[in-house]
């Protein structure tokens, strides 16, 4: 039998059929092989024992792309979901985010939350960054707006939700579904920045097809180390911009003739995420001395 593993807690995994979940842990060869681990969101095959009804997992089938902070794989999607108030986003974070998702073949779609509570200005101001690179909600989970067009966005998928504690995560993924049950967390008064209320990896069925992932402590993801010329590649906006470019090999930085460059200085590049690229440019250039 073939299922999805949508919990796993103190070496006891939780088996999605369809239908119903069933407790169960690994057969002894997969639990003594570290290369075996298993993660929520893994595909699996398993066994029922007669003697209690429990499953025994038996093998871990392939996966379309695994993270390993925090423990998920076979993601379709990634919500990232920031604050349009408090705690104030941070685009950088966002952005790191957004290019891990090109990395792993990942969606990326951009979530800003307590949309009820920022002006029509702040509002522009955020949707005008990425609008024209990736899907972008304001969410209200107060009035409910926006909440029935993420779901509809996400209808079929493996989703997870990343930001950043206090922007309303579990709030969302309980507006989202209706038999989650995910800890709201209150915003700490010193920082602004909440406390993380989802302490383990759990997947919540939104229907049949569609899964959300709440995960814990999911609030930004180191960049692989790459060559520092492969970032530019992660950045959609630059692609049709950097056909025009002089040089083949141009890096947006410092080359003349640069067509991102033109492009930025028209405003057709936003230059906030511009300003991500130069930061993160300089990070994984730091790796190759």
């Amino acid at each position: 039998m073939i299922g999805k593993v949508v919990k796993g807690i103190g070496g006891f995994y939780y088996v999605s059929d369809g239908k119903e979940i069933i407790q169960g842990n690994a057969r002894g060869n997969l639990k003594r092989r570290k290369k075996d681990t298993i993660y929520v969101g893994d595909e699996v095959e398993y066994e029922i024992r007669p003697e209690d009804g429990e499953c025994i997992i038996t093998k871990v089938l392939p996966r379309r792309n695994i993270l390993k902070r925090p423990p998920v794989s076979n993601l379709d999607t990634l919500v990232i979901v920031s604050s349009a108030e408090t705690p104030e986003m941070i685009p950088l974070a966002v952005d790191k985010l957004t290019v891990y998702c090109e990395i792993t073949g990942i969606r990326p779609i951009l979530v800003f939350t307590k949309a009820d509570l920022a002006s029509e200005e702040r509002m522009r101001e955020l949707e005008n960054m990425y609008r024209e690179v990736y899907p972008v909600y304001p969410i209200s989970s107060v009035t409910g707006e926006g909440v029935d067009d993420l779901r509809k966005a996400v209808a079929g998928q493996s989703v997870a939700l990343a930001g950043p504690s206090g922007v309303g995560k579990s709030t969302l993924l309980n507006a989202l579904i209706a038999d989650a049950d995910a800890e709201t967390g209150n915003l700490s008064e010193k920082t602004g920045r909440g406390k993380h209320t989802t302490r383990h990896v759990e997947i919540f069925p939104l229907d049949h097809a569609t899964y959300v992932y709440d995960t814990p402590g999911f609030t930004s993801l180191d960049l692989p180390e790459m060559d520092p010329r492969e970032l530019r590649n992660f950045f959609p906006e630059f692609r049709e911009p950097g056909a025009h470019c002089r040089y083949g090999d141009c890096v947006h930085i410092n080359e003349p003739a640069c067509g991102v460059k033109e492009a930025l200085a028209e405003g057709e590049i936003c230059r906030t995420r511009y300003d991500s690229y130069l930061k993160m440019y300089e990070e994984v250039q730091k790796w190759q001395k």
